[in-house]
């Protein structure tokens, strides 16, 4: 039986932000906003800080000549932002405050139902996705982030179809095609695997792990050698990244080349070592070098 290695990870939670779009900003009307513009724009600014972006809405929804369309707004972005810095209680009611003024818009449902996955409660947040593609079956990200969930309760063969959903919308994310790759790998299927990892590797060519994520499918086929030229890649592209280094070597021992394997297991070893005494130093320990 092939050897099975460690470089595999969990599919990535997908905000609207990752799809190129900030996610939750719903396009306000052409007519000119009633609360200030300059926190309109804030709120809404696709290239800044999320704390930055916490600010512009709070102060959105302070003002008494915000509309409700602006209300909503500032609730979904402040909560897709909340998010991002883990403050999930606090997203959970932004995005309940959005759904109260506007239960058709699917955005709170989407902010809601990723801070219900953070927060380990992975059934409401299946029940938040499914709300957000009846509200609008257009909606990616939710079949993305429904995968996901699906995939986290180890339903690898119902989180497919939400991928599927996901990419035949939106073809030219990468991650939706790793992210399906996972769940793939885990139900054995390592061709269609390397298949979408292909075509991830062509939409986000620097992206280290989709070479060790391909490369532990063909780990798992016994190939080898494209295994070891995967983590190379992955290597080169993050070389600080241990899990390449030990993939990469358990790859060498199953292809039997000692050397080689024992060279990446002292080369994660000093990374090791290295990792650790950055540690002491940032703790004030003082260290010694012999």
């Amino acid at each position: 039986m092939p050897a099975q290695f460690v470089t595999i990870w969990s599919p990535a939670l997908r905000g609207l932000a990752l799809a190129g779009l900030f996610a939750a900003a719903i396009p306000l009307s052409a007519a000119p906003a009633t609360a200030a513009r300059s926190t309109i724009d804030t709120c809404i600014a696709p290239d800044i800080s999320n704390e930055l972006r916490v600010e512009g809405c709070t102060d959105v929804l302070k003002s008494r000549k915000a509309t409700k369309r602006e209300q909503v707004v500032a609730y979904c972005n402040r909560g897709y932002s909340l998010t991002e810095l883990k403050q999930y209680d606090r997203v959970i009611a932004d995005s309940n405050a959005a759904i109260r003024i506007d239960p058709k818009e699917p955005c709170g449902y989407l902010n809601r139902g990723r801070a219900f996955f953070y927060k380990r409660n992975i059934d409401r947040a299946i029940t938040d996705y499914t709300q957000t593609i009846k509200l609008d079956p257009t909606y990616h990200e939710a079949y993305a982030n429904r995968g996901a969930a699906y995939h986290e309760r180890h339903e690898f063969a119902r989180a497919i179809p939400e991928y599927d959903a996901a990419i035949r919308i939106e073809p030219g994310i990468a991650m939706y095609h790793k992210d399906r790759a996972n769940s793939l790998y885990y139900m054995h299927e390592y061709a269609r695997a390397i298949a979408d990892l292909v075509n991830a590797i062509k939409l986000d060519p620097k992206d280290a792990e989709l070479y060790a994520r391909r490369g532990d499918n063909y780990t798992a086929l016994a190939d080898y050698d494209r295994a070891i030229a995967d983590y190379t890649k992955a290597i080169e592209l993050s070389p600080d990244d241990l899990r390449f280094w030990h993939a990469r070597e358990k790859a060498h021992e199953a292809n039997n080349e000692p050397e080689q394997a024992l060279a990446d297991h002292n080369e994660a070893l000093r990374l090791e070592a290295g990792r650790f005494q950055s540690l002491l130093k940032d703790a004030g320990v003082p260290t010694t070098n012999r």
